[in-house]
């Protein structure tokens, strides 16, 4: 009979410290899409109306269907809380309301473009923090942001494309994250795709 060697990693108090605290909050769930129009939205929603299923509480904060029909066909049946209007330079925008959501405290809330900057004179610079004021009062997040804003792919995407990535989110929000999911297609199908107008609305003549 073989003996084996068992080794057990005894946690430091910060780590204790760190696993306590997380238990505090609420669950984080991020989609991650390899490139604009892979499917993340359209994931989310699905999810969504399969958690109503449970009977469990899940409200929309705020989607971005980019007139893409069959992402703005899965809203209908799930609820959405109003966004805030932001005044900015005389004009009216709307834009996620995040007392809204911790006022109606549902079990999950479905929040898209994680790495969105808020409107000048926002309680938050970026979404993302306004994500992370939501989880401090233990609702359960489920949210979607292309990889190319990640701040450690900054300089690969500039030097891969030429292209400085101006919204950006911190890799730390990745390592809090509880799940998170890959959304990719092939690049014949996102060619596809973006030829029969799903990625980006065609204009109209």
């Amino acid at each position: 009979m073989s003996n084996h060697n068992i080794s057990f990693h005894r946690k430091s108090p910060e780590e204790l410290l760190k696993q306590i605290e997380k238990l505090k909050r609420g669950k984080l769930k991020i989609y991650i899409g390899s490139a604009p129009g892979v499917g993340k939205t359209y994931r989310m929603l699905t999810e969504a109306h399969e958690l109503q299923k449970e009977n469990i509480d899940v409200v929309i904060g705020l989607v971005e269907t980019h007139g893409r029909e069959e992402t703005a066909a899965l809203i209908p049946g799930l609820e959405q809380l109003p966004l805030r209007e932001v005044t900015y330079n005389g004009k009216v925008y709307n834009d996620l309301d995040v007392d809204a959501i911790i006022e109606r405290d549902p079990e999950v809330v479905i929040i898209d473009e994680l790495a969105h900057s808020n409107m000048p004179g926002s309680f938050n610079e970026k979404r993302y923090e306004d994500v992370q004021k939501i989880l401090e009062h233990r609702i359960n997040v489920i949210t979607a942001v292309n990889i190319q804003h990640l701040e450690s792919l900054r300089g690969v995407v500039r030097e891969l494309t030429g292209v400085s990535v101006r919204e950006r989110i911190p890799d730390s929000i990745l390592d809090a994250a509880d799940e998170v999911i890959l959304i990719d297609v092939t690049a014949e199908t996102l060619q596809k795709r973006l030829k029969e107008g799903k990625i980006y609305k065609k204009e109209k003549d």
